[in-house]
């Protein structure tokens, strides 16, 4: 199994709607809209990396989506 936390920045107010779209993926365990200079955060668990990247290329694709980040959960606890 492979974790990571996707940081993502939105379009400037959309970041509820991002965060719903995003949180209705099956790999998407949690999205949360917070404040700072990320405008969303999701936790992906995903069978392998091929999966997760699956994942993350689909929120990059989202429309209101301007930039994304990705950590990989290296040891989880």
């Amino acid at each position: 199994m492979v974790h990571a936390y996707v940081f993502i920045i939105t379009s400037k107010a959309r970041e509820q709607e991002v965060a719903d779209a995003i949180g209705e993926l099956p790999m998407v365990k949690f999205t949360h809209s917070v404040t700072g200079n990320i405008d969303v955060i999701a936790f992906i668990e995903a069978p392998d990396l091929s999966a997760l990247w699956d994942t993350v290329n689909h929120v990059q694709a989202l429309p209101a989506v301007t930039r994304t980040t990705t950590s990989l959960v290296v040891e989880p606890v």
